[in-house]
């Protein structure tokens, strides 16, 4: 019985001593090492990446942000996902397939990733909305539906989103205003001259206060459309910085005078036509509606 017993024993351990040489001659361990760099720059990156096993293990190491190296121990053949992603590059994945190999092996692989750059412009579109409206047009939908796909693939993204006006609504209400109230003073005192002595004087017309800017409901219009468009994208509200470039107010300019006959006076001369009111003259934008660029980028320590 004993005699068996050991043979068993003799047996697993012949079994087992197989097996750890059968596997070791399947895979020795080899190390993946190289550099990360950035795609347009060339300079290098410390970023996060993730190494995911054939087995299903997973590892996650990071570059070294001076010069971009990095190194990891490998002990499986078969192909390798490696994601390179973080807080300050766009979300990348590569297949490195590891030979299966009997002796200690180095394999080199670089990769090139693109980092984020604060203030870099991700989008730009001339007439992302319909004229003086929210109403986004079909390119400012594509614009805003790709910039989603980035934000939602790169959660540490951070974007600034500059909205602008197509015209200045504000100065032809200006004019419009100062044309009205000229004519109410204009009136006015007319009728001082006219009040007799003794008699109350009217009451002089006030200049009226600056009219609301239209754009200025206009932009909240579009910030909100932009916001409905992302609504999807984690933490969107936190993530999107709105800013807006106003359009510069043009002075009011006074139309030019037709030299037609006037009254003569006493004297036989022309009296000197009167000065046509001013009129505004409308800024038109010429720059994009909807600018998108890179916001602030957080660090691992952030």
């Amino acid at each position: 019985m004993k005699t068996q017993t050991r043979t068993t024993i003799i047996s697993l351990l012949a079994i087992m001593c197989g097996a750890v040489v059968h596997l070791s001659a399947q895979q020795a361990i080899l190390n993946i090492e190289g550099f990360v760099r950035d795609s347009v720059s060339g300079e290098p990156v410390g970023c996060k990446l993730h190494i995911n096993f054939p087995s299903g293990k997973k590892v996650s190491i990071s570059s070294n942000s001076k010069d971009g190296s990095y190194l990891q121990t490998l002990s499986e053949a078969g192909p390798h996902r490696i994601v390179a992603a973080g807080f300050n590059v766009y979300r990348k994945e590569f297949i490195v397939d590891v030979p299966k190999t009997e002796k200690f092996k180095v394999i080199k692989q670089d990769f090139t990733v693109r980092a984020f750059v604060e203030g870099r412009q991700l989008s730009s579109t001339m007439a992302a909305f319909d004229r003086n409206a929210a109403t986004l047009t079909e390119p400012g939908r594509k614009a805003l539906a790709d910039l989603a796909d980035v934000m939602k693939a790169n959660q540490h993204l951070n974007v600034v989103v500059r909205i602008m006006a197509d015209e200045d609504q504000l100065a032809p209400l200006i004019a419009q205003q100062m044309s009205d109230y000229n004519k109410r003073h204009d009136a006015w005192a007319k009728a001082v001259k006219k009040v007799k002595k003794g008699q109350p004087l009217p009451e002089e017309p006030q200049m009226p206060a600056p009219p609301a800017d239209p754009n200025a409901a206009l932009v909240e219009s579009r910030n909100e459309a932009v916001r409905q468009a992302l609504k999807d994208v984690k933490l969107g509200d936190v993530r999107v910085t709105f800013q807006t470039k106003a359009i510069a107010t043009a002075a009011p300019v006074a139309e030019p005078v037709a030299e037609a006959p006037a009254a003569k006076g006493k004297k036989g001369k022309k009296a000197a036509p009167a000065p046509a009111p001013a009129k505004a003259k409308v800024a038109v934008s010429t720059e994009p509606s909807l600018v998108v660029t890179i916001g602030k980028i957080k660090s691992m320590f952030d």
